[in-house]
């Protein structure tokens, strides 16, 4: 049986309340996670007290979680969107440099200059492990 809408709802309120204390962790501010995901406070604090009449703005959901580095599949997921694991687990922690790294970027004092070299090797970074991926078995891509 499919979970409701209200449950929906309360599963993702508990994913953006876990999502905002690992960036609280992090030392990030509203301010910060703004700046990161270009969601207002207004709305991913009405997301936390599970204040979401409809299915949220998928886009801003995206943002939300690619910006503070967590599972959009989850957030689907306690949506009711997407099939996958049971979002009641919380996020693996970051390691350490990659929280600096994330709070860097997130604050508003760091040059833009700054910024846009941290991109550019984490860009590179990326690309490199996509080359060094085995390729998929068959069948299982």
């Amino acid at each position: 049986m499919a979970p409701t809408p209200e449950v929906n709802r309360m599963r993702f309120a508990q994913f953006v309340a876990r999502t905002l204390a690992g960036a609280r962790d992090r030392g990030m501010t509203d301010r910060d996670i703004h700046a990161a995901t270009g969601v207002p406070p207004s709305t991913f604090h009405r997301w936390q007290k599970g204040q979401v009449a409809t299915a949220p703005d998928l886009d801003k959901v995206k943002r939300f979680c690619e910006g503070l580095g967590v599972s959009v599949t989850a957030a689907m997921t306690a949506l009711g969107l997407a099939p996958g694991r049971d979002t009641t687990e919380p996020e693996p922690p970051l390691p350490p440099e990659i929280r600096t790294i994330l709070r860097r970027l997130a604050d508003p004092n760091v040059p833009e200059s700054d910024k846009l070299v941290i991109r550019e090797m984490l860009r590179m970074l990326a690309q490199q492990a996509r080359r060094t991926e085995p390729p998929p078995r068959e069948g299982t891509a």
